[in-house]
């Protein structure tokens, strides 16, 4: 027990503490992580920065083409669609790819003037080449399928001659391979796929190996034979897959393909089809969007009462002046491309590939109303063309 009246005593020891070392608080660099966690990162991060950050290093430019960074963007939900388009050139030069790099930016309201006097924003996208394939066809037709972040091209060759060479682009590496390639020799055939299977037909005029299909398990080839109901008369517009079946639309009819039953059908006779947009049809939610040359605007197909019916859309009239329509499904939107042409300074014809993106919805039972999300916007094509076809791949 200490008393009141007593004085702790001090420390004799009047010497201060030894100095610490200094700590080491560097923060580690970037390039000091491992892989799987740099990884994660870029997989958090939108394409639209990957051609820049592609520059960064070699390690940097690997990683991003690598198939794991796809799988961790699969699995952590980050997957975005990704525009390619496919430009036919002058002069015999063959089909040339790109992807479509937009840049997120605020949507502003555009008027009827901007358009008319092409005052349209067209910084906001950049077209990026991929690498030139091997014995691509010197011109373009409903050759290709998307199947996951890969692009199938049915009959490619050299020359007009036809062949049964498959090639296959994926579009994580932007690699191009060779498939199995078909048990018939086809020019420029078409194509669907539909429940992990690739139908493809037409392109060799032989009845019993006018349809084959190829199974995406096994790798395999497979004849199918033609039905008497799928006489294409007049000429072929679009082929699509809805509901478990194949349809092929041509200018009088549309037939129906069952898979699954082996069937075929006539769905439905028309006068005139002729007016749809060729190789122009895409499908949202079970329902068929395309554009018609008759009516001048965007078009979708009632199942019910068997009618091509017109989308009100507001501000329509920045759409016209269109050539050559593309319309894909752009997770759930109708994106709308067309060629647009237009003499610069000095008197030469330059080709811009315009585009907006169009969100639809079913009002009033029996209409479709369109409103316009993306702004009207464009991109200068770096050479001469008229003929473009455009897929959308979520990677």
């Amino acid at each position: 027990m200490i008393r009141q009246d007593e004085q702790p005593q001090e420390n004799k020891n009047t010497n201060p503490p030894p100095e610490l070392p200094p700590l080491n608080l560097q923060p580690h660099s970037f390039s000091s992580l491992p892989d799987v966690i740099v990884e994660n990162i870029l997989a958090r991060i939108s394409k639209c920065n990957y051609p820049n950050l592609s520059l960064v290093s070699k390690r940097f430019l690997s990683l991003l083409s690598s198939p794991e960074l796809y799988t961790t963007r699969s699995r952590i939900g980050t997957t975005e669609p990704c525009i390619y388009i496919c430009m036919e050139r002058f002069k015999d030069l063959g089909l040339k790819w790109y992807t479509l790099w937009t840049k997120h930016a605020h949507v502003e309201t555009l008027t009827v003037d901007d358009a008319q006097e092409d005052n349209l924003p067209c910084n906001e996208y950049s077209l990026v080449p991929l690498p030139e394939s091997n014995s691509l066809v010197p011109f373009m037709d409903r050759t290709n399928v998307v199947v996951g972040s890969e692009i199938y091209l049915f009959g490619v060759t050299s020359s007009e001659q036809p062949s049964s060479s498959v090639r296959i682009l994926d579009c994580r590496s932007h690699m191009w391979r060779d498939g199995p390639s078909m048990l018939v020799a086809r020019r420029c055939p078409y194509a669907v796929f539909l429940d992990e299977k690739i139908y493809v037909f037409d392109g060799c005029g032989e009845d019993d190996t006018w349809m084959e299909v190829l199974d995406m398990k096994t790798k395999t080839w497979s004849p199918l034979l033609r039905h008497r109901v799928a006489v294409l008369e007049g000429g072929w517009l679009n082929t699509v897959g809805l509901q478990g079946k194949i349809y092929l639309i041509t200018k009088i009819n549309y037939c129906a393909y069952d898979p699954k039953q082996g069937t075929w059908e006539v769905v439905e006779v028309h006068d005139n089809l002729g007016y749809l947009g060729k190789w122009c049809v895409s499908v949202i939610e079970d329902v068929m969007y395309s554009y018609s040359y008759y009516s001048d605007n965007l078009v979708w197909y009632d199942s019910k009462c068997k009618k091509w019916i017109d989308v009100k859309l507001s501000n329509f009239e920045l759409l016209y002046k269109w050539r050559m329509v593309n319309i894909l499904n752009h997770g759930g939107k109708l994106l709308v491309m067309w060629l647009y042409k237009f003499e610069e300074y000095d008197g030469i014809e330059v080709w811009k590939i315009r585009c907006a993106k169009i969100v639809v919805e079913k009002r009033h039972g029996n209409e479709v109303w369109g409103e316009i999300e993306w702004p009207v916007t464009e991109v200068k094509l770096p050479e001469l063309s008229e003929r473009f076809n455009s897929l959308v791949i979520s990677i």
